[in-house]
């Protein structure tokens, strides 16, 4: 039986390996891509907190009104993601959804309301449930705010 940390390195890898692919068929496409599997998934680009440069990621988002949630999840690794990382350093960051680019603001929720939160990110995306499994670390959950 495989272990749930070499199931998140193998994940964690896929999505390293093919991240700037699916960032692309992603804008090609203008999100239609990823609809047949009912996911809401955007392109987070964020400032590299090192190197300044964009650096733009797919992730799958949880509506709540106007903000989107994101999950910082790393596939459960025992690291957060570089973006997570990026958004501490500088908040301010641009998202793409189905063709359109936004400016948002990344506020972190507190462990309170992440979580009130999970168990709508596991209705949702169930395979989210394993992640708590593969990790000792707290998982991070974002709240992306169209800056004014």
């Amino acid at each position: 039986m495989v272990s749930e940390q070499t199931k998140a390195r193998i994940q964690h890898d896929l999505d390293a390996r093919f991240g700037r692919f699916g960032v692309w068929l992603y804008r090609v496409t203008r999100g239609r891509i990823v609809r047949p599997w009912g996911r809401r998934v955007l392109v987070l680009t964020t400032r590299g907190r090192r190197t300044g440069l964009a650096r733009s990621v797919l992730l799958q988002y949880f509506p709540d009104g106007a903000d989107r949630i994101v999950v910082a999840a790393n596939s459960g690794r025992p690291t957060h993601p570089a973006w997570y990382h990026n958004l501490t350093a500088t908040p301010a960051a641009t998202v793409e959804v189905d063709g359109h680019r936004l400016l948002v603001r990344a506020v972190e929720l507190t462990d309170a309301e992440a979580k009130q939160w999970w168990p709508r990110v596991v209705a949702i995306a169930p395979s989210y449930a394993r992640i708590p499994e593969r990790t000792t670390r707290r998982i991070p959950l974002i709240r992306l705010v169209a800056a004014n």
